[in-house]
């Protein structure tokens, strides 16, 4: 698979979680505050949400969107 492919490849799976995140009973008011990229062929989100429950919906809401890939969630719990 060439750079372009993979970085095509990558764009999708993105707007995919994208969309299942602000689709998302729970979570998608706040999915603006939500930064989802790949890195080193794992999802990565960043940013913060307003409840340990929202955050600890991210990882099935990924799920949801069809991938399997590592999921490091980095995601705050605002204060």
């Amino acid at each position: 698979m060439t750079t372009q492919e993979c970085d095509s490849r990558d764009r999708r799976i993105v707007e995919r979680i994208r969309t299942v995140l602000q689709a998302n009973p729970k979570l998608g008011q706040h999915a603006s505050l939500i930064e989802v990229s790949i890195e080193h062929s794992a999802i990565v989100v960043r940013g913060s949400l307003p409840s340990d429950a929202m955050k600890a919906e991210l990882v099935p809401a990924i799920r949801r969107a069809g991938v399997l890939s590592q999921v490091n969630n980095y995601v705050l719990v605002a204060a």
